[in-house]
């Protein structure tokens, strides 16, 4: 993995990414908020922001208003009307306040109200809750040859790589993009359908997402994603609804909720909820482990290090079922299909030998294991 006048000039595109992307984000908070996300409600129903920030709302079903005050009793702050699905809708706040709003044909009958809270106070900074469990993998078929790749992480210097593989045996390796600060890689998948992978990023500071387009390991455009609202994070991506299009998995660290956002390559389309996961365990990859065409969510245990596999139908939990228990010092961290059997397998990590492994299974059961490459020094599997 040698430096090229290519990769200087691909290095240029990414810093002056970065400075396109840091006023964006000064100049004033934008929050969102679902309307109607698989519920009668907005989602989430209380935001406190500060001002001159800004109140976004995207309708995720059809027939709803955001209309301020309370039912019946408008005040005439705003008033989106009635909205279909798709629409947005946004309200900038100049002054401190509480401002309550609702729903003009579900507050009264149903609740659907809000809150929001715009405060003068300058909050005292905490960090954001972290990705579900100590990190994840970011595995895809980078040079199209139908067997998923590495990607290897950096975190002093927040270079990338590709490392292509051959089922667990590593062929050859090109950098990738250098990651901006405080933005983290959540996921790979191709979202303006060119048949190549593309970066998921997140910014835990500012909620904003962004997807990297690029060819191969080669950084070719970019494009800022919908933000996410307070306590959520982006941490993994694909197709939920089989559209052909990669959705956002978004997790709530404090309710411990899941949450799918539908997209059409960048931009929002709808949401709906997820499944909630149980105390102590964490997403670690999302296939189709069943074979029934939708992606399944595979848990790990890190204090049992016992993995499980939840079925769902789109965002629906249909069952769950236990799946093989990792050794110590051994984390699931990712799943792919890495033998071509069209059954995903699992990808454990050990961080203290940085050795990976391939552990082959048939739906929830293990078949047998093989050692996958160990990564360099300096370099993880997993990250931020």
């Amino acid at each position: 993995m040698k430096t090229s006048s290519s990769r200087v000039m691909a290095a240029a595109v990414i810093i002056t990414l970065l400075l396109t992307l840091c006023p964006r984000v000064a100049s004033g908070a934008t929050v969102t908020v679902m309307v109607g996300p698989n519920c009668l409600c907005f989602m989430p129903s209380s935001v406190t922001i500060h001002p001159g920030d800004t109140v976004k709302w995207t309708w995720s079903s059809t027939g709803h208003s955001s209309t301020s005050g309370t039912p019946g009793h408008p005040s005439g702050t705003w008033d989106s009307g009635i909205l279909a699905q798709g629409a947005m809708f946004t309200h900038t706040f100049n002054t401190a306040g509480s401002f309550p709003y609702y729903c003009t044909p579900h507050g009264a009958c149903c609740n659907m109200v809000g809150t929001v809270t715009v405060s003068n106070a300058t909050p005292t900074p905490t960090p954001p809750p972290p990705p579900p469990g100590p990190g994840t993998a970011i595995v895809a078929d980078f040079n199209n040859n139908s067997h998923p790749d590495f990607v290897p992480r950096n975190a002093g210097t927040r270079q990338t790589a590709i490392w292509f593989l051959n089922n667990n045996v590593f062929v050859s390796a090109a950098f990738g993009p250098t990651l901006p600060v405080g933005w983290g890689l959540r996921g790979a998948a191709d979202f303006n359908s060119d048949s190549h992978p593309d970066y998921g990023l997140f910014n835990s500071a500012t909620r904003q997402t962004a997807i990297w387009y690029l060819s191969g390991p080669t950084f070719i455009g970019s494009a800022l994603g919908p933000t996410l609202p307070s306590g959520w994070a982006l941490v993994a991506t694909a197709d939920f609804n089989g559209n052909g299009k990669p959705d956002y998995v978004l997790y709530n660290a404090a309710t411990r909720q899941t949450a799918i956002w539908y997209l059409n390559n960048n931009v929002f389309v709808s949401a709906a909820f997820g499944p909630t996961l149980p105390a102590g365990w964490s997403l670690r990859g999302v296939a189709d482990f069943n074979g029934d065409g939708h992606p399944d969510y595979a848990l790990f245990n890190s204090a049992t290090r016992q993995t499980a596999i939840w079925y769902l139908s789109g965002p629906t939990f249909i069952r769950g079922a236990l799946g093989p228990t990792s050794p110590s010092g051994w984390a699931l961290v990712a799943t792919k299909d890495f033998n071509g059997n069209g059954k995903p397998d699992y990808v454990l990590y050990n961080a203290g030998t940085r050795q990976t492994a391939i552990w082959y299974l048939n739906n929830n059961v293990f078949v047998s294991a093989a050692f996958g490459p160990t990564i360099s020094a300096g370099w993880s599997l997993v990250g931020p």
